[in-house]
């Protein structure tokens, strides 16, 4: 401006160069004075990093589970970066091999948060604090990377379509093998195998968009399964599927499962269709884990309790109101055809 304008040396030193001093010397005195009130409300909002915590792999320390098991949650306090509220809070879970188990609750209850801990989205990821510990095969999650967990740990989202990165149903089982050297001989091996195990075999040169939203989310299984985990999680498997597509699915798991000795995590709330194959249940409400245990005991909870009622089978609440009227058929029975047949025995005996 003093060049442009042409503006004598007595301006430049004596009015413009006191001017820019001035002003910086507010600026100063303004930013120190709201810098501090400023960053603790943006910390306390989860705007900003709380620069006080910890941010550690934890390669200095020598972590061991207190829990037996494929997986242990111990503690396990979960906050999302730009969140003041725990997406989990003292969870503590133990998962043992071969195991079937149902994690369900409300909408907003951590399900989809825990799934994520277990395959190490959480933390690597998405960041957040978190405070407790994750133990795959007992390994820590912050020591572990998501490439290492990987080999353990299948993890199918909710969104599948989001996994499948490749043209053809062949293309896509054989991907992740792959990336991880397999020889071309296990390549197609193994993409028999898995095809054949999820009811998609013969499909190989198939395009991936001429199949249904049923058949695409079992061949996201099939490529999770092409690798071998010795971990399947899924969450909300049959969100988009119909009741009929819905069986199937959960057949295949439950008989991967049974012969596969695959472990099993569902994150899910269509329990009529999960609870046939699961031995294991777990409840979380509100970020805690309210109930864990065989999967009759879990659903007594959650009926007496009322603890997301709606979630349950309709034959389970059914059978809880006939015992409430003095009609006790016995053990929780699981199909129609259980129910009828014990209800004509009951009417037979009482007859007699």
């Amino acid at each position: 401006l003093f060049f442009v304008l042409g503006l004598p040396q007595q301006v430049l030193f004596f009015v413009m160069f006191p001017m820019v001093l001035a002003v910086a010397f507010v600026n100063m005195l303004v930013t120190g004075a709201v810098y501090f009130p400023a960053k603790r409300y943006l910390t306390v909002k989860g705007v900003l990093s709380d620069e006080e915590a910890v941010v550690s792999d934890h390669s200095d320390y020598v972590l061991i589970p207190s829990q037996d098991g494929q997986v242990s949650i111990e503690h396990l306090t979960y906050q999302y970066g730009r969140s003041s509220k725990k997406a989990l809070d003292d969870v503590t879970l133990n998962i043992n091999r071969g195991d079937f188990l149902i994690i369900t609750g409300p909408s907003g209850c951590g399900k989809t948060t825990l799934s994520m801990a277990l395959s190490g989205g959480i933390p690597h990821f998405y960041g957040g604090k978190m405070s407790g510990m994750v133990f795959i095969d007992g390994n820590a999650i912050t020591q572990t990377s998501i490439a290492d967990l990987s080999l353990h740990v299948g993890m199918v989202l909710a969104d599948y379509d989001t996994q499948l990165v490749t043209m053809t149903v062949g293309e896509e089982v054989a991907f992740a093998m792959e990336n991880r050297g397999y020889d071309a001989e296990t390549i197609q091996r193994r993409t028999k195998e898995v095809l054949t195990q999820v009811h998609l075999d013969g499909l190989e040169n198939r395009s991936i968009q001429d199949m249904s939203g049923g058949q695409r989310q079992r061949l996201a299984i099939a490529s999770v399964l092409a690798t071998e985990p010795s971990l399947l999680i899924l969450d909300e498997p049959t969100s988009s599927l119909d009741p009929e597509g819905t069986e199937e699915l959960y057949a295949i798991i439950g008989k991967l499962n049974r012969e596969n000795k695959v472990t099993v995590v569902v994150i899910d709330d269509n329990l009529s269709a999960s609870i046939p194959y699961a031995n294991r249940m777990a409840v979380l409400v509100d970020g805690k884990l309210a109930y864990e245990g065989a999967v009759e005991e879990a659903m007594d909870y959650m009926y007496d309790m009322n603890t997301y009622p709606e979630a349950l089978p309709a034959l389970y609440t059914m059978q809880r109101r006939l015992k409430e009227k003095g009609i006790n058929l016995g053990k929780v029975l699981k199909t129609p055809e259980e129910v009828v047949a014990a209800l004509q025995n009951k009417e037979a005996t009482c007859s007699n």
